[in-house]
């Protein structure tokens, strides 16, 4: 039998010193310093602003996987306007729900093995990859490359099952000490968890939602909401071979560089994002004043939640008012040029808020 050479992974902290150029980490630092600032600039609810943030993350995360999906199709199957049961779209819920859930383990221990099974449990539920012992380490050898290769063609070779839970133990205690820059460390620890491959299957998409986890729970943003996974998608090639030049050539200066920037660009349009939905909603809260409808204050914060959504949920959520409440009021929102109704039907219809659509976008 021929001799699998699995990738010998080091133990953290890498033993090269990684000293990035001083710019970087202080433009990285800067944008998110500024966009928590964005944040908190209003009386307005941040919250408001957090789901179509983390939508286009769960988004963005998945179609590295190769998911074919927009954030519009996700909210459209939410509100019922998409009947039948889509896979992609089931990956970015399961996406938004394990951010929710990380939240909530979050606020009684820290981050550590637990959780990452538990976020992979989630991750795949009832989606591809199902059937790959979902929330357990792989107990097999497995590989790396073109669809369909052996292993004797792969590309790399993760270490062996044996060696996933001291790696992994090493990977939560390096996560969680306080000697290495922080930026520098969650960049570290992205690699390193991509190198263990510590599941089956699913590793990608448990890897990119531990980024904004850490981050939170680090405290460096307010809600674990940061779409860098759009930045990854976008720079695909570069993103494999600065991950890749590290398993060849301990080369961690190309891969900490990449990630800084990423940070910093990601940091920056979603300050662009924030404030334009600070400034529609300002808009909007304006236009609604005239309405005379005690309803519409809380059908505007429920818009930011669900830009597209039944008549049937906003009767739900909106404190049970009579159907011909509900029919006045988005009447009065459609003359305003608020929401467009998108399904052309009499009954069931479905509402869409254009303008947030658009920025998310």
């Amino acid at each position: 039998m021929e001799k699998i050479n699995h990738h010998n992974l080091p133990l953290l902290p890498p033993e090269r010193d990684i000293q990035p150029p001083l710019r970087l980490i202080t433009e990285a630092y800067h944008a998110i310093g500024e966009l928590k600032g964005r944040m908190y600039r209003d009386v307005i609810n941040p919250n408001l602003i957090v789901a179509p943030l983390l939508n286009k993350e769960a988004v963005a995360s998945s179609k590295i996987e190769g998911t074919q999906t927009t954030v519009e199709e996700v909210l459209r199957y939410e509100a019922g306007d998409k009947k039948e049961e889509d896979p992609d779209i089931l990956e970015v819920l399961n996406y938004r729900t394990a951010i929710y859930e990380s939240i909530e383990y979050l606020k009684k221990k820290p981050s550590g093995e637990n959780l990452v099974k538990a976020l992979h449990r989630t991750l795949l539920s009832s989606v591809r990859g199902k059937e790959k012992d979902p929330g357990n380490f792989r107990r097999t050898t497995v590989h790396l490359g073109k669809p369909g290769s052996k292993v004797d063609e792969a590309l790399y070779i993760p270490p062996k099952p044996d060696d996933i839970t001291k790696l992994m133990q090493n990977w939560v205690e390096f996560i969680h000490e306080s000697d290495t820059d922080l930026l520098i460390r969650v960049a570290i620890s992205h690699y390193q968890f991509e190198a263990i491959h510590p599941f089956m299957d699913g590793n990608g998409r448990v890897g990119r939602l531990l980024i904004p986890i850490i981050m939170y729970e680090q405290e460096m943003i307010p809600f674990p909401y940061f779409y860098i996974s759009e930045y990854f998608e976008q720079h695909r090639s570069d993103y494999y071979e600065a991950l890749r030049l590290v398993d060849r050539e301990q080369d961690w200066g190309t891969w900490v560089r990449f990630f800084l920037i990423a940070v910093k660009e990601t940091a920056v349009q979603m300050q662009t994002k924030v404030v334009s939905m600070y400034d529609l909603y300002g808009r909007v809260k304006e236009d609604i004043v005239h309405m005379n409808s005690q309803y519409a204050q809380i059908f505007l914060d429920l818009l930011f939640e669900r830009p597209i959504i039944s008549a049937k949920e906003i009767l739900q959520r909106l404190e049970q008012p009579s159907t011909q409440t509900i029919y006045n009021l988005t009447k009065k929102f459609e003359t305003a040029g608020i929401i467009s109704e998108i399904t052309g039907q009499k009954r069931n219809q479905v509402y869409a808020f254009d303008a947030l659509l658009e920025i998310i976008k």
